[in-house]
This record gives structure tokens, C-alpha cells and sequence, in this order.
């Protein structure tokens, strides 16, 4: 019997492709990163993993205020990327992972608090203060494939309410920043290999304020098997039985 199982686990791992790279804590259930990898800028950053989460604006000067919360999208916890210095070095959490063709990752990722940009908002703002969160997926060869999810700080921008826009004719313009809301994010593996997973936050290219991301419920999802290697699978599996059977009732025969 053990004969037929090692056997049959060598058929099915030969039709699978690369099975090696397990996600470990991929929605950071265990309360931390454990099977995560963490790179800090120079200065300052940093990472945590939390059960809620509450900011508030602290921009100099400015009328506008906000406050943000934000709770796990699934399970218990999510995880929290804080900028730091210098410009454009990123907070990060990474992991490898093995993936088949057809194999998707999905999960959870929002970004706030790109609150450096000061009223009045100018344009050159977007070259100066624009903090910015992404995923990247690197195949085994250190290439990023694919950026399945960014956002920045022109995405949470909200618009004029306060005296002085009105008097300045400058109702519904961009003046502040406050939360961007969870948003999902999938991604498909094109072929068998070893991707690495990498979620990100760093200053635009100043060193104002922070800005913070924010990831969770991150999944991997296993491809449906195509009609084709099911079919050899079966095969595999009943040759290995038929060969076992086989040897049994030789067996048999020789006793008798």
C-alpha cells in the first residue's frame, strides 16, 4: 500500500508542475508576519499587523480635517506599511510562492493619508508630494510581471469646502487627502514557476508626513485542472493500481 501511494504522489506531482513554495499566513491570521520578509528604508517605516486601525489628518494649516478607520476585511487581522526615508526606499512585506499556470493570488489592499499636499493644491504637488502604495509580482528571475493594484495620493483626494476656497472660486478642487476604501485585487499566473509577492508603500520624493498600506485576506487559488491532465492523472493512477494488483495476484499464485 505504501508502494501505491509513494507512486501515485510521483504521477500527480509530475502532472502539477512546481508545488515547492507554500504561502505561509498569507491573510496574517497568526497576529504578525510570520512567512513574510520585511525591508525598512533607511529611516523609519514601519510594520505591523493589527485587529483595527484609526488615523487622523495632521497637515499644518489646513481647515480640512479627517479621521480614518479601518477594520480586516476577513478574519481577524490585517496588515499596516508605514513610509519612511529616504525618498522613494519602500516599506515592504514580501513572500515567495510556487505557482501552476491558471493558479490566481487575490486579496484585499487600500491606501491613506497622503496628507503632505497643502491648500492651495498645485500641480507641481503630484511631482513633490506624492506618496504612493503598489503590489508588485516578480517571477523567479527577479523580473516584475505584473503590478496588480496601486493607488497614490491623487486617489483619496477630496474636494474644497472651506472659506478660503470659496473665496477663491476654488469649490469642488482637490485640497486635502483623506481614506482610500478597501479595494480587491487578483492576479493570474501565466506559467508554472516561483513568484515572489511584494506589497509596498514609500514617499513620493519628500519627507513630509507618512502614508500608510494596508493589505489582507490575501489567497491563493489553485486552477481548475484542464479535462486533458485529469485524464492522464486517471490513467496514472489506475496504471499504478492495475500494476499493484498485478503483483498481488502473482503473489498468490506462488504461495498456492
Amino acid at each position: 500500500m505504501k508502494r501505491f501511494i509513494l507512486a501515485f504522489s510521483v504521477s500527480f506531482m509530475a502532472l502539477s508542475g512546481t508545488a515547492f513554495a507554500l504561502p505561509q499566513n498569507f491573510g496574517f491570521e497568526t497576529g504578525d508576519t510570520t512567512g513574510w520578509t520585511e525591508t525598512y528604508p533607511q529611516n523609519f517605516g514601519k510594520i505591523d499587523v493589527v485587529a483595527d486601525w484609526t488615523g487622523q489628518s495632521t497637515i499644518a494649516g489646513a481647515s480640512e480635517r479627517w479621521t480614518a478607520t479601518y477594520k480586516p476585511v476577513e478574519g481577524n487581522y490585517f496588515a499596516v506599511l508605514e513610509t519612511g526615508e529616504p525618498d522613494r526606499d519602500f516599506t515592504m512585506l514580501s513572500q515567495r510562492v510556487s505557482l501552476n499556470r491558471g493558479d490566481k493570488l487575490e486579496g484585499w489592499a487600500t491606501f491613506c493619508c497622503g496628507s503632505e499636499v497643502y491648500y492651495p493644491y498645485q500641480p507641481i504637488d503630484a511631482d513633490n508630494y506624492n506618496d504612493y502604495a503598489l503590489i508588485s509580482i516578480l517571477n523567479s528571475q527577479g523580473n516584475i510581471v505584473d503590478v496588480p493594484w496601486y493607488a497614490d495620493s491623487f486617489d483619496i483626494g477630496y474636494r474644497v469646502t472651506t472659506s478660503e476656497g470659496q473665496a477663491m472660486g476654488e469649490i469642488n478642487k482637490i485640497a486635502d487627502f483623506g481614506p482610500l476604501p478597501w479595494e480587491h485585487w487578483s492576479w493570474t499566473a501565466p506559467a508554472p514557476d516561483s513568484y515572489t509577492l511584494q506589497y509596498k508603500v514609500t514617499q513620493g520624493t519628500d519627507a513630509v508626513g507618512n502614508s500608510y498600506a494596508f493589505f489582507d485576506g490575501t489567497k491563493k487559488k489553485a486552477a481548475v485542472p484542464e479535462p486533458s491532465s485529469m485524464i492522464l492523472l486517471g490513467l496514472a493512477g489506475a496504471g499504478v493500481f492495475a500494476a499493484r494488483r498485478f503483483s498481488q495476484l502473482n503473489t498468490g499464485n506462488r504461495l498456492a
